[in-house]
């Protein structure tokens, strides 16, 4: 089992790389072995809309996104995580979506994704408004519709400033989701 975690936040220490963690360090104990990206770590060049996707099935750019791209299509779990800016998903992480054009079955009919994989959502904010970690669920299992990844889990917490915010129930239901999400289907 292969696990791929895709953390939208620029910051390698932040809240959301930390949840993160805490859900692979469930996958790991699960069996799995997890692959983690932190986007703001990452060579990713905007997508130039010219379209050449659509012929070839490939973007024209070399970058990081090429290692990221390889590993979302070798995983059989696929999270991807981000904290809440104005209410939406970070900017890392919406070019990591617009360069996946290549693997989105909206242009081309169909999607080169095995299927089979299943997908986590993960949104964290500092504020009180759920609806605005919803806003980014959405948006991430939107992404997983158009890749065929099915969402089987999301995890959400509001009021998380600092790492001292997270409580010990919420490091032990992260920890448990990780571990279900590389559970066989029938434990989940």
């Amino acid at each position: 089992m292969k696990a791929v975690c895709i953390v939208g936040s620029p910051r390698e220490s932040g809240n959301t790389a930390f949840i993160v963690e805490q859900i692979a360090s469930g996958m790991r104990d699960g069996g799995a072995e997890v692959t983690r990206h932190l986007l703001g770590n990452l060579t990713i060049g905007y997508c130039r809309g010219c379209r050449a996707c659509e012929e070839s099935g490939r973007c024209v750019q070399r970058d990081d996104m090429d290692r990221v791209i390889a590993d979302l299509l070798d995983a059989d779990v696929v999270l991807i995580a981000s904290p809440s800016y104005w209410g939406d998903v970070t900017g890392q992480l919406k070019v990591f979506i617009d360069r996946c054009l290549p693997l989105c079955n909206a242009r081309i009919g169909t999607t080169p994704v095995p299927a089979g994989k299943v997908g986590i959502a993960v949104a964290i904010r500092a504020g009180t408004r759920q609806a605005e970690n919803q806003h980014i669920i959405d948006t991430i299992e939107h992404y997983f519709g158009h890749l065929g990844i099915e969402p089987i889990a999301r995890f959400t917490v509001e009021q998380i400033d600092l790492l001292s915010d997270f409580t010990e129930a919420h490091i032990a239901t992260a920890r448990q989701l990780g571990h279900s999400a590389v559970s066989p289907p029938e434990e989940r």
